[in-house]
């Protein structure tokens, strides 16, 4: 799971670049960003490949009930974070959706090794 260590590398690393180096006034509307898509990327990838090596034809009905987790995980950690904290939203926003769509990528590209394999 060389994969699951290069992200969480790549996601502090990056963070820790643009926040220390670029822009540290906002650093935890950036972490905060970060945080969850991190968490729950390296979550779902984790389970996808046990899955995956315990039974192919699992995944795909483990896939459908993690998306509606993230909807639901996701729709509610917006939530509290506007409702709870007080911040620059836009940081925010832009760091969610950028590690957001970066770490999917890495999970398709983790979805096309495994299947090429096949």
């Amino acid at each position: 799971m060389k994969l699951i260590i290069y992200m969480f590398f790549f996601t502090l690393g990056s963070w820790g670049l643009a926040a220390g180096l670029f822009f540290p006034a906002f650093r935890w509307e950036m972490f905060l960003g970060m945080i969850a898509p991190l968490v729950i990327g390296l979550l779902t990838l984790f389970c996808e490949k046990k899955i995956y090596d315990r039974n192919p034809a699992d995944l795909t009905p483990f896939m459908l009930k993690a998306f509606a987790g993230k909807m639901i995980f996701y729709g509610a950690y917006f939530i509290y974070i506007f409702t709870f904290y007080t911040f620059n939203p836009m940081p925010f926003i832009i760091s969610f959706t950028c590690y957001f769509i970066t770490l999917h990528i890495s999970e398709a590209l983790f979805f096309k090794s495994i299947f090429k394999q096949v």
